[in-house]
Order: structure tokens, then sequence, then C-alpha cells
């Protein structure tokens, strides 16, 4: 998006504007989506991430303050939304745990999304974010509030579980 474009658009919206955030919105949707799925990987959890980092956004758009890096913001909403529901999940889990309940594994999907899911968060996020959202490494940086050099070792040691991971699953 023109960053101009952008701008105003954001303006408007701390204005009360909903049109002008609802088109930000549609804007960023496909790459919000794609790494909310690389993060939680599954529909449901990805279409309640997003509509609680819309709802949130909506609600702070006036403490943006800077207009041009919207899409920094709203990416930080989504990271900490999706955040949320990965704590919700694992509490769900150790509920059933201790009840003895057992349930089948719906978040499933492709290969790749299966072993990036058994990565740390403190890899995994950062690995989204560059690989599949596009940002930089100082973006990163700026998002996850840590420093270029940690953003840097946490890709570098990520990429190297996740490789051992898929050749365990190669050769095992």
């Amino acid at each position: 998006m023109e960053k101009d474009l952008q701008i105003k658009l954001v303006k408007r919206a701390k204005i009360g504007d909903a049109k002008a955030f609802i088109t930000l919105c549609e804007m960023y949707q496909e790459v919000l989506y794609n790494s909310a799925y690389k993060l939680l990987l599954n529909d449901a959890d990805v279409a309640d991430c997003l509509q609680e980092t819309e709802i949130r956004a909506w609600q702070k758009i006036t403490k943006i303050k800077n207009e041009g890096a919207f899409n920094t913001w709203i990416f930080r909403i989504m990271i900490n939304s999706a955040k949320d529901i990965l704590k919700k999940r694992v509490e769900v889990i150790e509920f059933e745990e201790r009840h003895g309940k057992t349930t089948e594994d719906s978040y499933a999907t492709g290969q790749l999304d299966q072993e990036l899911n058994r990565l740390s968060e403190i890899y995994r996020i950062p690995l989204v974010l560059y690989y599949y959202a596009g940002f930089s490494i100082k973006e990163i940086s700026e998002q996850l509030k840590m420093s270029t050099n940690t953003v840097k070792t946490r890709l570098a040691r990520g990429r190297l579980q996740l490789k051992a991971i898929l050749e365990e699953q190669h050769n095992g």
C-alpha cells in the first residue's frame, strides 16, 4: 500500500471515519490472515484472532502515534491476539489432561505447518513475521520489542530447529 494513502486513511480513522478504517483492514487482511494462520493453524482460531485484532485496533486507533507505521501497529495487535488464543488453547489442553479427556489433533494441516507449530513461540513468531508476512528484521525487532541481534539469533535458531525437525521426519 502506498504510504501516503495509508497515512491519510489512518488520520481519517483516528477522527472516527469507520470506512477509512475498514479500507485499512481490507488492505492488510490477506497478510494478516496468512500470518495468523501460520501461528494458530486453525481457521476458527484465525477468524477469532482477526476479529479481535480489528476490534482492538478500532478501539485504540486514536492512540497510534506514527500513521505511517499502521502495518507494524496492527501486526503487533494481531500477534498479541494470537498469543491470547494460544494461551487459552494450552489451558484447555491442561484441563482435558487433568480430567482424563483426550481430543484429536484438529490443527493438522500441511507438514511444514505442523513442524513449524512444534517450535517454541520465541522462534515461531519471528519466523512467521519474516518469511510469511515479509517484515524486515528491524520491523520485527520493533514489533516484538527486542534488539535486532536477538531477532537474528531467534531466526537462525528457529531455522536450525525447523531443519532438524524436518530431517527427523524425513529420516524417521
